[in-house]
């Protein structure tokens, strides 16, 4: 359906109809009714009320699925009632005790298709015949109801759907077995005149829609697996304790090493202080004695300044 070219279609939001077995049923019951009118008048709405009912039993529409890895897509037509956590019924056989439970109720003119909620595989259905007595399924849980069980399967993803319907007539067909592989929306049964759809879910996973929403069986997302390992712990990571380290000494500068050939004594060392200072103490005597002649030559020119005088 996703590679039909919508824009050579006359009318592209017709996609609905009837199966062949609704056009002949709703044919037979009408010419019933006008023979019966022949007799008595008020016969013949007997005949055209029938005709309509099978019309709407039989009534389907072309589904396109969304394409993505892990979604989770709505198996019917209908409105929600709610979005809670419920234990799943013994006959889906799902381990654990954290489910979500989708109730979505489905109305008699809607279409009759059931859809793949998921890609994977059938794992077993289980089916109970109804009571002709209870015609309309008002209630979920009323006895004598006609009920479906189908469980899928796909690696460690998991989920189970219920569907209850009036016991009076063919209401109730699933059309696939157990071991059947499934791509998501995939039609694998029929539900007519309306009735119940319990989808069973991971409480890991967030379910989109919420009470009061409608739903477009094959077509409305419900949820993604994906959310489950999102929301699952990671793995502590257990960090190896660490190796005792030896504290490193501290820093201390190295002694100068000194050859026994270069040890110095304490009369070399007075040597050369004797040495460095010998420069320096002839340099201070010459620097005297040029200051003393300095003094003399001026005592001798201001004694000669007096004798002019």
């Amino acid at each position: 359906m996703a590679d039909k070219d919508f824009s050579r279609e006359r009318f592209p939001w017709l996609r609905g109809g009837f199966d062949l077995e609704g056009y002949v049923g709703a044919l037979a019951a009408l010419l019933v009714g006008i023979l019966l009118g022949y007799v008595l008048g008020i016969l013949f709405w007997l005949g055209f009320i029938a005709a309509v009912v099978i019309l709407f039993a039989t009534r389907t529409a072309e589904r396109t699925p969304p394409e993505a890895e892990g979604l989770i897509v709505a198996p019917t037509d209908g409105m929600v009632v709610s979005v809670n956590g419920a234990t799943p019924p013994d006959e889906l056989r799902l381990e654990g005790a954290e489910w979500t439970r989708v109730r979505v109720s489905i109305g008699p003119t809607q279409t009759n298709g059931i859809h793949a909620p998921m890609d994977g595989a059938i794992d077993h259905i289980i089916r109970e015949i109804g009571d002709p007595a209870a015609f309309a399924a008002m209630k979920p849980d009323r006895p004598g109801l006609a009920v479906a069980f189908v469980s899928l399967q796909s690696g460690d993803r998991a989920g189970g759907m219920r569907f209850a319907t009036g016991g009076l007539g063919p209401r109730l067909e699933v059309d696939a077995e157990a071991g059947d592989a499934v791509r998501l929306g995939r039609n694998i049964g029929t539900l007519r005149l309306g009735g119940w759809c319990d989808l069973y879910l991971p409480a890991s996973v967030s379910v989109l829609p919420t009470p009061g929403q409608t739903l477009v069986g094959s077509e409305t997302i419900l949820g993604h697996f994906d959310d489950a390992a999102k929301a699952a712990p990671k793995p502590e990571m257990t960090e190896a304790e660490p190796e005792e380290v030896e504290p490193e000494p501290p820093m201390v500068d190295p002694e100068p090493v000194i050859d026994e050939e270069d040890e110095l004594t304490l009369e070399a060392l007075t040597s050369e202080e004797s040495q460095e200072e010998s420069p320096k103490s002839e340099s201070a005597e010459e620097d005297d004695e040029d200051v003393s002649e300095m003094f003399a030559r001026l005592r001798k020119e201001a004694q000669k300044m007096q004798d002019d005088e």
